[in-house]
């Protein structure tokens, strides 16, 4: 079983072992540290404003065709649901 998800035009990067590298909650979005950059469901704002930066993420696929992706913040037991602004940046 792969640890990628996605398919062209998706996000392909691991699903495990990302971390928070900035979190802006007014613009709804967090950057990984792969570079990746997610724009989270308005609803989320205020489950932002506690995430900080170096807390493990995990990225799951959602059944929402407008948020089709969800990232889990392992250290809040929090998930959110969110669209790939930016792809992760080639290493």
């Amino acid at each position: 079983m792969s640890d990628s998800i996605g398919t062209s035009g998706r996000y392909a990067g691991p699903s495990r072992g990302h971390a928070v590298a900035t979190v802006d909650p007014k613009a709804r979005t967090v950057i990984l540290e792969d570079g990746s950059a997610w724009e989270a469901y308005e609803g989320y704002t205020d489950v932002l404003k506690d995430w900080r930066s170096g807390e493990m993420i995990t990225v799951k696929e959602n059944r929402d065709e407008l948020y089709p992706y969800k990232l889990i913040n392992v250290h809040q037991n929090q998930s959110i649901e969110v669209r790939l602004a930016r792809p992760p940046v080639p290493a």
